[in-house]
């Protein structure tokens, strides 16, 4: 028994053999051809072409049609092209005409999805392509323009986009710049009929340098008004006044000296400050002593001393607010209560540009 097993173990292996090339035959197969192996059986990189991107999922059979594998394609044109031994997924006839191999644009990871390189491609011919058939071309509301694409877009990013005004003649903005063929001035522009130019530069929209050259004194407030250009902010001193009676149309700050146009203002020391006099923020003046107004003692009837303004030694009198309320830089001691014979005249202390009073 021991002595036949091997016999009938080597019968076995020929009648398997001999089934498995009767199924070669029977399936049509030529002979020198390779069955077709089951995904994942086989280690495509001894072949050369190794298998990525969606080629990993791809049916054997796709690319190894009736189970031959000799001869398959291994350049993307020969099976991606109408007409060719496979054509799987092939080019679209509205697509780009091209003469760079489909790996210079697409992946085996996606057909879609394409980046095209254009190095080679000659400047200035942008439009043999985007001609919005072959790729996309200007949106209708681009900027009415004959020059090339490449002059203001990159082949990088489509945006942003560098507009060249070198050759843009000055004064013209307002031909591409109207709200239609480019962006034109908004809604709460400063009203002018003043070229872009003279205010905004083509580096930047922003800050504009306005040219107040030709502008007739006293009418800052025709733009200045809130609206059509900053006007006086809400805290600004109260005045009827136009604006470059102390602003500068080179900076706003600082205020230009004050000119007082009362007749009854004296010149005072630096010390003083405007709010010193002008407490309701207004150019009215706020006295605190108003009976004697416009005189000095108007401001400072409460600083006046009696006892250092005699009139007459002895009996003693004293002056009052009321008699020397125009501090008008001298005042007499007489000899007696007639007033009429000067004892001694002093000279007056106070002057409006003093240290104090």
């Amino acid at each position: 028994m021991n002595a036949i097993a091997p016999l009938i173990g080597t019968a076995k292996a020929w009648v398997r053999a001999l089934l498995v090339a009767g199924a070669v035959f029977a399936s049509g197969v030529a002979p020198g051809t390779a069955l077709a192996q089951s995904p994942g059986s086989f280690d495509h990189l001894r072949t050369g072409f190794p298998l990525t991107g969606a080629h990993q999922a791809t049916r054997c059979d796709s690319c190894h049609q009736r189970g031959v594998f000799k001869g398959t394609p291994t350049q993307c044109a020969n099976c991606h092209t109408a007409g060719s031994r496979i054509a799987s997924v092939v080019m679209p006839k509205n697509h780009i005409p091209v003469t760079q191999p489909c790996g210079a644009c697409h992946t085996t990871a996606t057909f879609a999805g394409a980046r095209f390189t254009h190095v080679g491609i000659q400047p200035g011919t942008c439009t043999t392509c985007h001609n919005g058939n072959q790729a996309t071309g200007k949106p209708a509301g681009h900027v009415v323009t004959t020059a090339s694409c490449d002059t203001c877009h990159r082949t990088s990013s489509y945006r942003p986009a560098f507009f060249n005004h070198t050759s843009v003649a000055p004064g013209s903005c307002a031909s591409c710049h109207n709200g239609s063929g480019a962006r034109g001035k908004s809604s709460n522009h400063v009203v002018t009929t003043a070229s872009c130019d003279t205010c905004h530069r083509t580096t930047a929209w922003l800050p504009a340098t306005f040219s107040h050259t030709g502008v007739a004194p006293g009418t800052c407030a025709t733009c200045h008004n809130g609206t059509s250009a900053i006007g006086k902010p809400t805290s600004h001193f109260v005045t009827t006044r136009s604006c470059d009676a102390c602003h500068a149309s080179t900076a706003w700050l600082p205020v230009r000296p004050y000119t007082h146009a009362s007749p009854f203002y004296k010149p005072h020391n630096s010390g003083v400050t405007c709010a010193n006099c002008h407490k309701s923020n207004s150019e009215v003046a706020t006295w605190t002593s108003a009976a004697y107004k416009p005189d000095c003692a108007g401001c400072h009837a409460t600083n006046f001393k009696p006892g250092s303004h005699k009139k007459v030694d002895s009996p003693q009198i004293l002056y009052t607010v009321a008699e020397l309320k125009d501090c008008s830089g001298s005042c007499h001691t007489y000899t007696n209560s007639s007033f009429t014979t000067i004892l001694r005249a002093r000279t007056g202390k106070h002057r409006s540009t003093d240290g104090g009073f």
